[in-house]
């Protein structure tokens, strides 16, 4: 077999079925290898290696394993780089392989060429190379194993054309079994010994909660201290939103009854959050006293933070043995819990915040709750637009939450295609700015030639929110350059694409035109106008930004 083809017998016996691809001339054994194993690996071919990319993000997220990328050089790589920043910082399993020049050709600025160590050193967790044909097997399997193992991430695989296209008999390599990442057990007694005595802990639960699939290990862990539990950005999925324990999201803006909390806290458990920027408000909310407990299977993330308690850990065995040993909580304890919750329910009931334009997005959401069921995947893009979904949409069961900590525009048209793929008997939603649709919309008449039903609301106030809302804060009204812009019929460019679509301008019309669109057998869109003074559902005067 050619070098090519062993990558796609290498990445079926490690269970990956899914490829994402702008087909380029630089990798086509590999091409040949999907081709001849079609019945075995869907192969997606995408519009722009950036939607790709996305795709494949969402994907790995939402199915926790790895879906392969295959792009070519450096217009290729370089388009695909916004999902792997994407994937880096979400922490999700990604496989990218770049055709790249021929051997001899490298490093001399050949057509093409980039240095692909280089410019994804920074953004990726790995970038593997090899000019050996009969290292392809060993340099495949590896990518797998170091894409998903520790804290899941992109890893890149550079392979020269000629090398590709050259003959091996080196042997496919199987996948080996892995075992759980077992904390050590004098620090589980002494986080243990801290939860215990704390009169008022604050969880903080992140993406390695969905990684390995640990919500029900979170919830029993709460659940046997009487633990308030709030969700890392963008990860409102971790835990049942109605249990007695949620506490709410760390979003960009805070109710003032979880800022309060948090000031409070004389304790802070984060279980699988790497503590990215926004959940912890650049670091404020690790600089209010209370010590740290931190949980994270990577060593490296946890040496970051300056932490009373630092457990490197798979979830599963760290959550089982703490709650083993955890006291039974007080009644104060309960009540600080079922207060925090109750206050979270109270933000998050649609009618408490009244919007200027003739579309509430709170009775949007409030509405499509009462449509769809809670394993529907839901897709959020970056955009202050974002907010009112991550507000009122109360989430229920993991894996159905998808969308950018990196706050990459862009992602929700891609992503929806990416989420169907992963959950292919459940329904997907997403939600998407002008502005981000203007970046990947195109991926839309992917869906149509892969007749992936997915629904795409396109809410559309014709400005850059939160941009606008930073320039009116910081120089008062009538300040704004570059952040108004002029929206196309949406509905219309979507049916270009083949795709069903409607345009709503009123929340009453919601319903109707929501479960039409539903029933369509291929994807449909929705262009929702809003109004650019509703930017985010929080803050005097509709502050939005920070």
């Amino acid at each position: 077999m050619k070098g090519g083809e062993a990558v796609i017998e290498t990445l079926l016996a490690h269970g990956v079925d899914t490829a994402f691809t702008v087909p380029g001339e630089s990798f086509l054994y590999a091409l040949e290898g999907m081709r001849r194993h079609a019945d075995k690996i869907r192969t997606v071919s995408v519009r722009q290696e950036g939607g790709g990319a996305f795709m494949a993000e969402a994907f790995g997220k939402l199915a926790g394993r790895p879906a392969a990328l295959f792009v070519s050089r450096g217009p290729g790589s370089s388009n695909a780089a916004i999902g792997v920043h994407t994937a880096m910082q979400d922490s999700t399993p990604m496989l990218v392989f770049v055709g790249h020049v021929n051997s001899a050709s490298m490093g001399r600025e050949s057509f093409q060429e980039i240095d692909q160590r280089a410019f994804f050193g920074s953004v990726a967790k790995a970038v593997l190379a090899t000019e050996d044909v009969d290292a392809i097997p060993a340099l495949t399997a590896d990518a797998v194993r170091l894409a998903t193992e520790g804290r899941p991430g992109p890893v890149i695989v550079q392979i020269p054309r000629d090398v590709s296209s050259s003959d091996t008999d080196a042997a496919v390599l199987q996948p080996v079994a892995r075992s759980d990442r077992a904390p050590e057990a004098q620090l589980i007694e002494r986080a243990a010994a801290m939860i215990s005595t704390a009169k008022r802990p604050l969880v903080i639960a992140g993406e390695m909660i969905s990684n390995q699939d640990a919500s029900p290990a979170l919830t029993e862990f709460a659940d046997a201290a009487a633990l308030p539990v709030m969700s890392a950005y963008r990860r409102l999925d971790v835990m049942d939103n109605g249990h007695v324990c949620y506490a709410g999201h760390l979003e960009i803006n805070r109710f003032d009854s979880q800022l309060q909390t948090i000031e409070e806290s004389d304790l802070v458990i984060a279980i699988g959050s790497r503590l990215d920027g926004i959940t912890t408000a650049d670091d404020t909310m690790l600089s209010t006293g209370a010590p740290l407990i931190h949980i994270y299977p990577d060593r490296t993330v946890l040496d970051r933070f300056d932490s009373a308690v630092a457990i490197d850990a798979d979830m599963k065995p760290a959550l089982a043995a703490l709650a083993a040993l955890l006291s039974a909580p007080d009644a104060a304890r309960r009540a600080r819990r079922e207060a925090l919750h109750n206050e979270f329910l109270a933000f998050s009931q649609p009618g408490n915040f009244t919007a200027y334009g003739d579309v509430d997005l709170a009775r949007v959401i409030d509405t499509m709750d009462r449509i769809v069921d809670q394993e529907t995947s839901i897709i959020t893009d970056a955009g202050s637009f974002s907010r009112w979904i991550h507000r009122y949409r109360r989430f229920a069961k993991p894996h159905t939450k998808a969308g950018p900590m990196s706050g990459a525009m862009g992602y929700s048209v891609p992503g929806a295609i990416g989420a169907k793929l992963a959950r292919p008997e459940q329904e997907a939603v997403a939600f998407v700015g002008d502005g981000g649709f203007m970046m990947t919309g195109q991926e839309m008449v992917t869906a149509v030639e892969q007749g992936l039903p997915i629904r795409v609301i396109v809410c559309d106030n014709s400005v850059h929110g939160s941009i606008l809302a930073g320039q009116d804060k910081t120089f008062g009204a009538g300040h704004d350059i570059a952040t108004v812009l002029r929206s196309p019929d949406f509905a219309a460019v979507a049916r270009a694409y083949g795709a069903e679509a409607c345009t709503v301008r009123r929340t009453d019309d919601f319903e109707e035109a929501f479960r039409a669109m539903r029933d369509v057998d291929g994807p449909s869109l929705m262009h929702l106008i809003t109004d650019k003074r509703d930017i985010a559902p929080y803050g005097e005067g509709r502050e939005a930004v920070h």
